[in-house]
This record gives structure tokens, C-alpha cells and sequence, in this order.
């Protein structure tokens, strides 16, 4: 090939003839250039097909894993609402002494008042979205503003999901037990899914003392506000998510 743009170069000046060999070596250029451009855009074209692969991926581990907490934020707060009532019953026990309500359902309650309805606070996928990258990957605008806004209205509730957590394990079960065995309110527990006690606790119970006690009164008054401001902040994640999962799913449609 090179040998014969030599000849045709040589025979064109030979003729004298400048002009054509000029737009002849022009037209080359430009055939060299669009060459280029072609390469370059079906380069660029392979890199936006993979990343459009890789978004793809991306988005439908991420509708997988909000589906999951999803769930698991709907059914916390259920458990949550669950334990308000409970402790309403108690409250209007302390209130007036002459409720009558049965063993059976003060175990349900001080069941309910010893959990402390914990949404897992590791979310794997949004810190690797994070620790990666890979955020960037999410060419909806809109999308990538929710994902980003996504761990501080988690830290809003695990803040106070914490305050229950320390309430329950260092204050309130300590007192608790101090007026009814553990042991006692396990083998009720069994007892009640029809699973055969262990050993029975030779202890004493007395819910009468328990619910006499000021500090008891406090204690169960203070979890249920916290229950409730963890119920409005749970409320307010779980709309973000179904938002989010909503704008996912468009962006997965073929």
C-alpha cells in the first residue's frame, strides 16, 4: 500500500500536478481522522454498555437488600406498637390497682417490655455503595440523592433505638428482676408456645412490689416515648425505601 501511494505521489508531481496531489493527501488525512473517531465511539459505546451491565447489577442487589429491610423495618415497628399497648395496660394497672388481668398476659407484657425491637444496624450494600464508589455508577439523579440521604435517617433511629436498648438492658431488666425470676417468666414463656419447662424457680414473685415501684413506673413511661419516636423515625425510613425501591424498579425496566 505504501509502496503504491509512493508511485501515485511521484507520478503526480512528475505531471506537475500539486493541487491534485494536495487534495488527494488531504482527503487521506480526513479518511484517517474519521477512522479515529469511529474507533473512539465505538469504544466510548462498549465502556456505556458496561457500565449500563454494571449499574444494572448494582440496582437489583440494592432492590433485593431494601426489600429485606423493608420487611424487617415494618415488622420491628409492629413489634413496637405491640409493646406500647402493653405498656398502657401496665400504666393503667399501676393507676388503679383494681385491673384485673391474668398471669399469662403480665408475662406477655414484661416479655415485651425486656425486648427491645432492634433493626440490624449493618447494611452492607449501602457501605460498600459508599466505601467503593460505586454510588457513582447510579446515573438517576434522584436516586443517588435518596442512597445518600439513606444512612442519616438510619442514625436518626438507631440513636434512639440505642437510649431503648441501654434502658432495657442496664435499668429496667435489672429491676425487674429484682421483684420476679427470670426463670419464672422464661418457663411462662415456654409454657404459653407449649414447650415443656426446664427447671422451675424456686423463687418468689411479686408483681404487687414490682408495680409499687416508682422507679418501674418511670422506666416503662420512658421506653414508651422513646418507642414512639423510634415508631415516627422507622416510619419515615420506611417511606424512603419503598421511594427508593419504586425509582429502582423503573430504572430496571427493559
Amino acid at each position: 500500500m505504501i509502496p503504491f501511494f509512493r508511485k501515485m505521489r511521484k507520478t503526480l508531481a512528475d505531471d506537475n500536478k500539486p493541487i491534485k496531489y494536495m487534495r488527494y493527501a488531504i482527503g487521506e488525512i480526513v479518511l484517517v481522522v474519521i477512522g479515529i473517531l469511529i474507533a473512539l465511539q465505538i469504544n466510548n459505546w462498549n465502556e456505556n454498555r458496561k457500565l449500563k451491565i454494571d449499574e444494572r447489577a448494582l440496582l437489583t442487589n440494592l432492590s433485593i437488600e431494601f426489600n429485606r429491610k423493608l420487611d424487617e423495618l415494618e415488622g420491628k415497628n409492629q413489634g413496637r406498637i405491640e409493646n406500647i399497648k402493653g405498656i398502657d395496660q401496665l400504666l393503667q394497672i399501676i393507676s388503679n390497682r383494681d385491673s384485673i388481668i391474668n398471669d399469662e398476659e403480665i408475662i406477655k407484657i414484661i416479655g415485651g417490655l425486656q425486648t427491645m425491637y432492634e433493626v440490624n444496624e449493618e447494611f452492607s450494600i449501602i457501605e460498600l455503595l459508599f466505601s467503593s464508589g460505586k454510588i457513582n455508577t447510579i446515573s438517576n439523579d434522584s436516586l443517588k440523592a435518596n442512597l445518600i440521604s439513606w444512612p442519616d435517617k438510619l442514625e436518626e433511629m438507631f440513636e434512639e433505638q440505642r437510649t431503648v436498648k441501654d434502658i432495657v438492658v442496664h435499668q429496667l431488666n435489672p429491676l425487674i428482676n429484682t421483684y420476679v425470676s427470670q426463670a419464672y417468666i422464661n418457663n411462662k414463656y415456654r409454657s404459653i408456645r407449649g414447650v415443656k419447662n426446664i427447671v422451675e424457680s424456686p423463687f418468689e414473685n411479686d408483681f404487687e412490689v414490682l408495680f409499687s415501684d416508682r422507679r418501674f413506673e418511670s422506666l416503662i413511661a420512658s421506653k414508651r416515648s422513646l418507642l414512639r419516636a423510634n415508631i415516627r423515625d422507622t416510619e419515615i425510613l420506611i417511606e424512603a425505601a419503598k421511594s427508593i425501591l419504586e425509582m429502582i424498579k423503573k430504572e430496571l425496566k427493559p
